[in-house]
């Protein structure tokens, strides 16, 4: 994906990595509850169980860390597509099925693992809205793949356009997970869900 530079250091030890995929990890959840702008440093290293020193020798600003959790965050939502075949009417319905588990789990708090993050840091600096734009266009790509999958043996019809049902479909998600989680009531998400599912069957043949 590309950003602007950043300073990001890799570990070269199994230790390092585990250090430093402790601290994404800590400040991913962090951030998808409360926002990258109301998650400081400090509860980072406290949740991580790390030291500042450690934080700083991977990242040298909030924004390489941030930049790292956005990554960090399209590998579990792309991680989560890839358990089912979107290429299949059952498996789109069984990843659907799962967002509104997960959110229902959640008690709706928190909104899209993805893409409340990236509404947010899209206001930061320009390498920010990059890695942003980048990573809910993979997101996108895969489930188009899927439904060009459908297309190509016949099951959507000749006049439908993967990439832009799959546009659609991310926007419809997206405000599922959006009014989800400020009512904190998984019905507005289930609607959204379903109407997902029902505007790629009209296409079905």
């Amino acid at each position: 994906m590309a950003s602007a530079e950043r300073t990001v250091r890799e570990p070269e030890t199994s230790r390092g990595r585990r250090t430093k995929a402790r601290i994404v990890a800590a400040a991913a959840e962090l951030m998808h509850v409360r926002g990258v702008g109301a998650t400081s440093v400090d509860e980072v290293l406290v949740a991580s169980g790390t030291g500042k020193s450690q934080l700083y020798h991977y990242f040298s600003t909030k924004d390489d860390l941030v930049d790292a959790v956005v990554r960090h965050q399209l590998d579990r939502v792309l991680g989560d597509l890839s358990r089912f075949d979107i290429g299949t009417w059952e498996g789109i319905r069984g990843w659907l099925d799962s967002m509104l588990a997960e959110q229902q789990e959640r008690g709706c708090h928190g909104g899209c693992p993805l893409g409340s993050l990236l509404a947010e840091v899209a206001r930061s600096d320009v390498g920010l809205r990059a890695v942003a734009a980048d990573a809910l266009s993979l997101w996108e790509a895969r489930l188009a793949a899927g439904l060009r999958t459908l297309h190509e043996r016949g099951e959507l019809g000749r006049d439908a356009e993967p990439a832009r049902l799959a546009e659609e479909a991310m926007a419809s998600i997206q405000g599922g997970y959006l009014l989800s989680t400020t009512q904190r009531e998984a019905q507005p998400m289930r609607v959204a869900l379903d109407a997902v599912f029902d505007r790629l069957r009209s296409y079905a043949t």
